[in-house]
């Protein structure tokens, strides 16, 4: 669960949610400049589909205990963390095999600062035992990758090809999955302030959040091309200015939240709450920069 607390409420948007704006995100991506994710099935599933694993876990709802509302995501501890991480990646391999190697390096990337992206996040967990516990899933899953990306790679393309493309792909998807967590916990309803830009990603550990224009990871047009970094601004209500603009025309997205009482609460409070609260959307529109291609 994404918690942000604002104006006297908490809201809560479920992983399942953030992946799904992560999805459409990733099903508007390319123009002239970009080009669109191949093979954009496979990539989109990944995109809203790589935080599965916490479906259940939300639904349940993870709690805080000291602060006595429902746990934000980043405050789960690291044996959880593998665990249902693990689940998701199981089962979007089922289903696409390419979309599993991905939703598994974006997993993985959790615990090396997503392979060196830009915007990287800290590991889950502080104490040196959950460091080994995630330097051994590192190992596994990517003895893990050898068979499934034997399977996901075809004689179309060569192989070295094929892995610029993944490791394009896996940028890309950093980007939608921080693009899609600002969308998630920004204020709709406050412009920017015009202040210089700043790296995204560590201030997801807050829950309070002001409005912010963001460096998002630095990506390529194409596999294999120069990585130049995107910004995020808040430029008036539910309006985004993406710079570069990296999609054909203007993209209307919304994000579906719970809203609570800023507590304090028990678990089971929480819980039946949460199946008698209807869930309300935020709109936002992506736009590009003044004078800027569309």
């Amino acid at each position: 669960m994404i918690v942000t607390r604002r104006d006297g409420a908490l809201q809560l948007v479920e992983q399942a949610e953030h992946g799904r704006l992560a999805g459409e995100l990733a099903a508007a991506w390319g123009n002239e400049t970009f080009d669109r994710p191949t093979p954009l099935s496979a990539v989109r599933t990944a995109a809203a589909r790589h935080d599965d694993g916490w479906r259940a876990e939300d639904a349940r709802v993870l709690f805080n205990e000291l602060e006595r509302r429902p746990l934000h995501f980043l405050e789960i501890e690291a044996g959880a963390h593998i665990r249902l991480y693990r689940q998701g990646v199981h089962q979007v391999s089922a289903a696409d095999v390419y979309a599993g190697v991905l939703v598994g390096m974006h997993w993985t990337g959790l615990y090396r600062g997503r392979w060196s992206a830009p915007g990287a996040a800290a590991r889950i967990g502080r104490d040196p035992d959950d460091r080994r516990k995630q330097d051994r899933v590192v190992a596994a899953e990517e003895r893990r990758w050898i068979e499934a990306k034997q399977r996901a790679w075809t004689a179309e393309e060569p192989r070295s090809v094929f892995e610029t493309g993944l490791w394009h792909n896996y940028e890309l998807l950093q980007l939608w999955d921080l693009l899609s967590l600002y969308l998630s916990v920004m204020p709709p309803d406050r412009p920017g302030t015009g202040s210089p830009v700043v790296p995204w990603g560590p201030q997801l550990r807050e829950l309070e959040h002001a409005p912010q224009d963001v460096l998002l990871p630095a990506v390529a047009a194409r596999p294999g091309a120069d990585r130049s970094p995107l910004t995020a601004a808040l430029r008036g209500p539910g309006e985004v200015v993406v710079d570069p603009f990296p999609f054909a025309t203007p993209v209307e997205v919304q994000v579906e939240h719970a809203l609570l009482p800023d507590g304090p609460w028990t678990r089971a409070e929480v819980r039946s709450r949460l199946r008698r609260t209807p869930r309300t959307a935020t709109t936002w529109r992506l736009v590009p920069a003044a004078g800027g291609p569309v």
